[in-house]
């Protein structure tokens, strides 16, 4: 009796290949294509009793394949103990209820998931176990996107939604899945072939088995098509909704990026969606230095051809070639015209509002790696599918971030906004028309979308692996050139904004580059040029922002010789750019020239250079000229019986200064009540000091243990005795207070006789038992009446931050040679702010020593690790 033929709609089980006989003729047939939905009709779903072939196919025996003269290894799947448990799991996932599915998953599926996860598909397997793993993946698959989508009245809560979408994603990158689309690559795959373990001898048998393998891929790949489709329409209907919660963020990237790669057709649909113009093309190709009309079609050819074939079309040929491309109209299957690509979701897709595009970037970059050539140039790289669009669509949202980020509207008052009709109506009817800013406006720029991509990418983290990294750092400092080539000098708000980038950007490829051994590095010379050209802005914003960023980066920015050469003496010490930011008329710009020049420029740090010497020679010459310039106006104005140049210092805001601040957190005290510690006199804290004992500390310390002996209580704890009657149930905690403030008297009288003598330790280590803080300059307001700010002072040769030697240490100008430091043009007029100007040096020189010493008095071993207070511009941030 003749077998029936498989129901439409079914999968044909690999037994009927294996019934045939050697010597019969027929070929067996094409098997048909599953449906788009397997959920509903495909037997791998459920629906046993309708179904005519089993959903499992049958395990050939040794005894058919030797009919059939195919020569299949006798070695099993060894994981195949563990598929069968898992697919024994699986009927106990389709008899429970909705809301008891997720433990199933969660005791039975994920850690199958995360135990084999790691496991390669290196060793040759039989048709049939391949065929039977992604059978049984398959299940799973799209039982779980039946919950997401709520069939059959099954709905996903929002605590176990994270587990299913975790195990979804499990599945979707699992190796078996990518066999059909891994051609002859030596580096991914030795083939696929290799990977099916069937032989014959026959030409009929060869003939059969071909068919067996062909038929195994055609079957996986299919499932997994048209399972990415539906996680597709899954994707695009929840980025549609107003609020995402961020685990369906990230798996919607995810499945985007896969679907991108192996659903033929989807490709073309998102980049479109992008709209990249051929402008932005054209500086991207700028910055892998090539041309603007560069013609790649003879090595986009083999590059395209080890990606899968739905990406081939998007290959990069020529500008010329993309853009019609691009114009063209896709062609798409009949699958994909039920999901509605143009929807809401667009503006997410294209960088917006969420995570989306940029989990989409990040899997990208990985999957680019898997099918990359090992040692590919960088033109095969270009010619990359989706890679040149990709990184002009990042550039895209990075130009936005720099152009339309501060250049937002400020709202205007309720009053303004509401007509007199709405001002008498109800509360909520007039809620709709107050302004709302963006979320991302009030976000620093260390929580920009853009730069969390950058660390996740470049950190130790697992986003992106390999290689990959160090062709997203390349790509990412060409885009970032991209966008500061096209940045207007004139226009504050995007260089501020640049800056705020470059400050972030820019320390985490450093941080990533020096822990490689290839000789990848930033292009710092172009850096360097883009702030000299800042600072030509003529605005004081820009002005201000750029000393900022400077002050910031300043220990990467001087990590090799030759750059601390060009900044500091090309630069920054450079007499006519000097002169002009010493003497600026803005006190807010000279006030941040100042503390560069001390904290950075003019401090030397443990280990000292012959440039640093040299530095230190050109910064005591600059003050000294400008000391020259401004006594011989004093002395002009004298003879000519003129106004005298001014000499009382400017407050960089009225009735405000910058202060050196704490800025880390303070310690909180254990208990229900606040202990007096955190108020007492630095000379009764705890904090141990880097000073040894004196030998006079003898007698005193046995004085106090002989006072603890004979009973007599201190001053200490009688405080502390008459809060404990006050207080009598927090006995405990004045006890352990007592006894810290005795150990404070202890510490001060110790460091009362030790003066300011650091301590050695035998063998000439240094005792450094110091905690080193974080502090920063801070805009604060100040009392006018005690102000130095205002008031004419007395100025004296400028002194440089750090006790300075005999041989920087020039002579005072002399009557003679006053006439050599006249002034001319505009010389002359940077002149006239001489006096306030170095009037403020003096006081940043008393705040820069007071600190140090202060710090030293407080366990500071030496100089050089007295802590640099941070300069930022957060306190008069504009709001815009």
């Amino acid at each position: 009796m003749a077998s029936r033929p498989p129901a439409k709609g079914q999968r044909r089980p690999l037994g009927t290949l294996m019934n045939k006989k050697a010597s019969e003729p027929t070929i067996p047939s094409v098997p048909s294509i599953p449906t788009f939905f397997p959920a509903k009709k495909s037997p791998a779903v459920g629906n046993r009793a309708t179904a005519k072939t089993p959903t499992n196919p049958a395990l050939a025996s040794v005894e058919r394949a030797q009919n059939t003269g195919i020569e299949t290894s006798h070695k099993k799947d060894d994981l195949w103990g563990a598929f069968r448990t898992l697919d024994g799991d699986y009927q106990k996932f389709r008899s429970r209820t909705s809301t008891l599915k997720t433990a199933v998953v969660r005791s039975s599926l994920l850690p199958f998931l995360r135990n084999y996860e790691n496991c390669p598909l290196d060793a040759p397997l039989r048709p049939v176990d391949l065929d039977r793993r992604a059978n049984i993946f398959n299940r799973w698959w799209t039982g779980l996107l039946e919950m997401l989508n709520g069939r059959n009245g099954e709905s996903v809560t929002g605590s176990d939604r994270p587990t299913v979408l975790e195990a979804v994603t499990l599945i979707m990158v699992r190796p078996e899945w990518n066999v059909p689309f891994h051609v002859s690559r030596s580096r991914c795959y030795a083939g696929i072939r290799p990977l099916l373990s069937s032989r014959s001898t026959t030409s009929l048998g060869s003939a059969s088995s071909d068919f067996l393998a062909d038929s195994v891929l055609h079957n996986i790949k299919t499932s997994y098509v048209q399972n990415l489709l539906s996680q597709m329409a899954y994707v695009v209907e929840r980025m549609s909704s107003r609020s995402v919660p961020a685990s369906v963020v990230a798996f919607c990237g995810k499945a985007t990026a896969y679907a991108f790669f192996y659903c033929e057709g989807v490709a073309d649909i998102l980049v479109r969606l992008w709209n990249p113009s051929p402008e932005r093309i054209r500086r991207v190709l700028a910055e892998h230095h090539l041309e603007r009309d560069v013609v790649l079609k003879d090595m986009a050819e083999p590059v395209a051809a080890s990606f899968p074939s739905g990406l081939r079309g998007l290959a990069f040929r020529s500008v010329r070639t993309t853009t019609r491309y691009l114009r063209s109209r896709p062609q798409i299957s009949m699958a994909m015209t039920y999901i509605p690509w143009h929807g809401p979701w667009v503006g997410r897709w294209a960088g917006g509002d969420t995570d989306l595009f940029f989990v989409f970037v990040k899997v990208y970059y990985n999957l680019l790696h898997k099918f990359l050539p090992t040692e590919a140039t960088l033109e095969e790289t270009v010619c990359s599918p989706g890679y040149v669009l990709l990184e002009a669509q990042i550039l895209t949202v990075l130009h936005n971030v720099i152009q339309k980020s501060n250049g937002l509207p400020q709202p205007e008052p309720l009053c303004a906004a509401l007509p007199d009709d709405d001002l008498l109506s109800e509360t909520d009817a007039s809620a709709s028309v107050l302004p709302i800013r963006p979320a991302s406006t009030n976000r620093s720029m260390a929580e920009h979308r853009l730069i969390m991509l950058l660390r996740d990418c470049l950190s130790g983290s697992t986003w992106v692996v390999g290689t990959a990294r160090e062709l997203f750092a390349r790509s990412f400092e060409g885009i970032l050139k991209a966008a500061a080539r096209r940045t207007s000098l004139f226009n504050h708000h995007a260089c501020f904004t640049l800056c705020d980038f470059m400050e972030e950007a820019l320390a985490i490829l450093v941080r990533y580059q020096s822990g490689l051994s290839s000789a990848l590095s930033l292009d710092w010379p172009f850096w360097l040029q883009v702030c000299r050209q800042m600072m030509e802005s003529h605005n004081t914003m820009t002005e201000i922002r750029l000393y900022a960023f400077l002050y910031s980066l300043w220990n990467i920015i001087i990590a090799e010789e030759s750059r601390k050469r060009q900044v500091c003496l090309e630069w920054l010490l450079d007499e006519e750019f000097f002169g002009k930011q010493f003497s600026h008329w803005c006190p807010m710009v000279r006030a941040y020239h100042m503390r560069l020049l001390c904290w950075r420029v003019g401090r030397l740090g443990e280990c000292t250079s012959e440039l640093d010497h040299r530095i230190l020679k050109i910064l005591a010459l600059r003050l000294h000229r400008v000391w020259g310039g401004f006594l011989y106006l004093q002395t002009a104005a004298l003879e000519r019986g003129g106004p005298r140049l001014s000499t009382a210092p400017c407050s960089p805001a009225p009735n405000r200064r910058l202060l050196i601040v704490r800025n880390d957190s303070q310690p909180s005290s254990g208990g229900m009540f606040l202990t007096f510690d955190s108020i007492l006199s630095p000379s009764s804290s705890t904090v141990a000091t880097a000073y040894e004992r004196h030998s006079s500390l003898g007698p005193i310390m046995g004085e106090a243990k002989s006072q603890e002996s004979n009973g007599a209580p201190s001053v200490g704890m009688k405080s502390w005795a008459l809060l404990r009657n006050m207080i009598p149930f927090a006995k405990s905690t004045l006890d352990s207070a007592a006894t810290q403030t005795k150990r404070g008297n202890a510490a001060a009288a110790r460091n009362q006789v030790n003066g300011l003598r650091p301590s050695k330790k035998s063998n000439g280590e240094d005792n450094t038992a110091f905690r080193a803080r974080s502090f920063k300059f801070a805009l604060e307001w100040i009392d006018s009446e005690k102000s130095p700010f205002g008031k004419e002072r007395q100025l004296y040769r400028p002194r440089l931050p750090l006790p300075a030697s005999d041989d920087l240490v020039r002579p005072a100008p002399t009557q003679a040679t006053l006439h050599d430091y006249k002034g001319e043009g505009a010389a002359a007029n940077q002149s006239k702010y001489a006096g306030r100007a170095l009037a403020e040096w003096d006081l940043l020189i008393d705040e820069y020593r007071d600190f140090s010493k202060r710090r030293l008095v407080e366990g500071v071993p030496n100089g050089p690790l007295v802590e640099t207070p941070t300069l930022g511009i957060e306190t008069f941030r504009r709001s815009g």
